[in-house]
């Protein structure tokens, strides 16, 4: 479509996600939303191209933070890497992503696809999970162990230099010697700064939120966990209304009742749900060679060659895309469609800043737009404006 084409997108069910509305329409102008309503309230040029959805519904395009990779490609790979993961993670109706690395030499290939554009899901900014992590069985596993680092405003500021000013998101374990001082800086940057990674205590996790920790990085997974005399981090992601929460819904990383607990505890508005993906997402089942090891994937899960089943340290990466974890949340949690779809599209555009025109089905922001069924099976998806995947519709 060209940029200054008039378009209109019907269906049943139109998920803004804080209305539901029916036998709805969006249209658009080019990369913007001009309207969005009920079908008699909404006038549609004679010029308009209309895509009729017809029993289906119109969503966000979902924004995943925390996704390393797919297809076979790292986002760590650069950027024709980048852009490999981008175009297949409109399938997945994911319409913006934060590339999650650790490395310095990660970031010029990302900033590079941000620039060019990736022909699919838009580079939204960068997420360093790492390095600055306390040394933990997992991280061993993945084969980043060699790549901690302590804490460190210079090398922060490297981080930051080399993004060119996409650094969103990054972690931080709260223990380490010099973290404060970090997670200060990060502040001061623009930054938003995660604990992660974490053998921390409640009271080191709280300090860390004094400092000025504003986020959770996979909440329950490599985390001290909830105790009823040591609440741990998980205690603290649970608890305290300051920091938002990421949460891999896959199913496996986190059992339902604990997703439900996590939501409960916090709201739709404060739990971000995220795929965590490595670069077997959306490869079939088998046995590959990622990050220096052997790994087994079998069933939507992978884990180190050798393991059996889900015990810490042996899972070595989630495969299973946003739309998917979306449907989780319904079918497994009970969470109703509207705030599941929150959680993927309004929430994570809020905690990094982008709420102003991207998360939302409304005018004047960006015409990202997502046509699912009842299952949660991605059907179209346009990426400001333009239709980067279609199939049933």
């Amino acid at each position: 479509m060209a940029e200054s084409k008039v378009w209109a997108l019907k269906a049943r069910r139109l998920i803004t996600p804080l209305q539901d509305v029916r036998d709805a329409v969006v249209l658009a102008e080019g990369q913007k939303i001009m309207a969005a309503g009920r079908q008699e309230n909404i006038a549609i040029p004679d010029s308009a191209e209309i895509i009729e959805a017809g029993d289906k519904t119109i969503v966000p395009g979902f924004i995943d933070l925390h996704h390393h990779g797919a297809v076979g490609a790292g986002a760590d790979e650069g950027a024709a890497a980048v852009k490999k993961i981008g175009r297949y993670l409109v399938q997945t109706g994911t319409t913006g992503w934060l590339p999650t690395v650790w490395t310095l030499s990660s970031l010029q290939g990302i900033v590079r696809a941000k620039q060019e554009g990736t022909g699919g899901a838009d580079v939204l900014g960068i997420h360093m999970e790492g390095p600055f992590l306390t040394p933990k069985g997992i991280a061993a596993a993945d084969g980043f162990e060699d790549r901690l680092q302590k804490p460190s405003i210079k090398g922060f500021q490297q981080f930051l230099e080399a993004s060119e000013g996409n650094l969103k998101l990054m972690g931080v374990s709260p223990e380490l010697d010099g973290a404060m001082e970090l997670i200060r800086e990060m502040r001061r940057a623009g930054v938003v700064p995660a604990v992660a990674h974490t053998k921390g205590t409640y009271e080191q996790f709280m300090r860390a939120v004094e400092a000025g920790a504003r986020h959770v990085t996979h909440t329950y997974n490599v985390m001290t966990g909830l105790h009823h005399r040591r609440p741990g981090a998980v205690g603290g992601a649970l608890t305290c209304d300051q920091v938002t929460a990421e949460l891999i819904a896959d199913g496996y990383h986190v059992a339902p009742a604990a997703m439900d607990v996590l939501i409960r505890c916090k709201g739709p508005d404060k739990v971000a749900v995220i795929t965590d993906n490595v670069p077997l997402a959306g490869l079939p089942d088998g046995t590959y060679s990622m990050y220096g090891g052997t790994i087994v994937k079998k069933g939507g899960i992978s884990r180190l060659e050798g393991s059996t089943a889900d015990t810490d340290g042996t899972m070595a990466g989630s495969e299973w895309p946003l739309n998917h974890n979306v449907h989780n949340l319904v079918d497994l949690v009970g969470v109703t469609l509207p705030k599941a779809v929150q959680m993927a599209t309004l929430t994570p555009a809020t905690i990094i800043g982008l709420n102003g025109h991207k998360g939302s089905i409304e005018p004047g922001k960006d015409a990202d737009l997502v046509v699912i069924d009842d299952a949660i099976h991605v059907h179209l998806t346009a990426v400001r404006g333009q239709v980067v995947f279609r199939t049933g519709v």
